[in-house]
């Protein structure tokens, strides 16, 4: 046998089984398939301008700008929050002393995790099992699956692959695309779950919301509604942002905190975009009498799975009610309230695109099966908080939960 275990993708959540694998016995040997040397983007709109997916080393998470909720809830895996705590001080140790979880908030790194790197990182440590996992990286992608009484194999460009477990962590759309041409052609859903983000309204008068510096990043306090419905976070409203709705309509950036966004909103030449941006990147601005109110909300079966150049097809229908009860759910007095709520922003964190009673059904995510699926897309339900740190925990637990069990 090649490997005691396999891991079939390289983002987020790939790492998360990798890092949870490293409590395995000396010597255990993990292969990790990272994906094709090629790197392809996948598009939310045939204008091919928001990102939804990615193939190649690393996954989405290469791209991913770093915000981890501080709020607490819908830790997916039974992920305790001692687990989030220890994961988190792994990335993060000067912001881990001021962090307060159950507090609604996040936080946003001034370096995100960046899988590929990381997963390098590891396999340099750990190339001769002398400091426990033999782990080795290859780069290319998973073809097909199968599994049997004995075990799984992957096959790859160099041949098949074979070990006693697989953890399948190839991302929301191409884990469904792997499983229906390998095992289970039933389990991929039609409808994929995502993040909305819309635009609620403005306030006056509001306290500048407390950001807390640490030398790996902030901490930004936010809200949720009685109901759990969505985030609700503030953004200063400067400039022509002062005015009601003003911005919505042309945002091509949605509050990324990095410094590529601020460089593109600079060149837009849009100062109330731009003061948002140094607010979300450096907590910069966010003393002004007037404020945004920004909702992240889960949107159920938002939309419908396409090919070609339009991959997703938005319901409209279903974005524009979840958008709708974030408006009437939202926690704020004496706001004013947004003119253009049939606005909204893809979250870019697509979830629940496989059947998880098809999947039992063909033995997989079973207790004892070999094939292991731990990625978004068997997540069906993901909260208002961003989802990707939590993700990577629920992979962490599982894997490391597995080979506890089996020592």
């Amino acid at each position: 046998m090649d490997f005691d275990d396999i891991v079939v993708g390289s983002g987020l959540a790939a790492l998360g089984a990798v890092k949870g694998l490293m409590s395995s016995k000396p010597g255990r040997r993990v292969g990790v398939l990272c994906g094709p040397s090629r790197n392809e983007f996948f598009y939310y709109n045939a204008g091919r301008t928001v990102p939804c997916a990615f193939l190649g080393e690393g996954g989405l998470g290469s791209h991913w700008h770093g915000v981890i909720p501080t709020g607490g809830r819908h830790n997916f895996g039974g992920a305790d929050d001692a687990s989030f705590s220890a994961l988190f001080a792994q990335f993060y140790p000067q912001a881990a002393a001021q962090l307060k979880l159950g507090e609604p908030g996040f936080f946003v790194p001034w370096r995100a995790i960046r899988p590929a790197a990381e997963l390098q990182k590891l396999a340099n440590l750990h190339t001769d099992g002398r400091l426990g996992v033999r782990l080795t990286l290859i780069r290319e992608a998973a073809l097909d699956l199968s599994f049997d009484e004995r075990g799984a194999s992957v096959s790859s460009s160099s041949g098949a692959h074979r070990a006693s477990r697989v953890w399948v962590a190839a991302g929301a759309l191409h884990t469904p695309a792997l499983l229906a041409k390998s095992l289970a052609p039933r389990a991929p859903r039609t409808l994929v779950s995502d993040h909305a983000f819309c635009y609620i309204g403005q306030v006056d008068g509001q306290a500048a919301p407390r950001i807390v510096r640490t030398g790996d990043g902030l901490l930004y306090p936010a809200r949720y509604d009685a109901a759990n419905v969505a985030l609700y976070t503030l953004r200063p409203a400067a400039f022509a942002f002062r005015r009601l709705d003003h911005g919505i309509e042309q945002r091509a950036v949605f509050g990324l905190p990095t410094g590529n966004a601020v460089a593109k909103i600079t060149r837009r030449m849009s100062p109330g975009l731009l003061v948002e941006a140094f607010y979300n990147r450096f907590g910069f601005f966010g003393g002004t009498r007037t404020h945004s109110v920004y909702a992240q909300t889960p949107a159920i079966d938002a939309y419908e799975l396409g090919s070609g150049d339009q991959l997703l097809r938005p319901v409209a229908g279903r974005i524009r009610s979840a958008t709708d009860a974030a408006r009437a759910a939202q926690p704020f007095a004496n706001l004013r309230m947004s003119q253009r709520p049939e606005l909204a922003i893809p979250g870019i964190h697509l979830h629940h695109t496989l059947d998880l009673k098809a999947l039992a059904e063909a033995g997989i995510n079973t207790p004892d099966s070999p094939v292991q699926v731990i990625d978004a897309s068997v997540l069906t339900d993901i909260g208002p908080d961003h989802h990707s740190f939590k993700m990577m925990l629920s992979a962490h637990a599982r894997a490391a939960s597995s080979h506890h069990a089996s020592h």
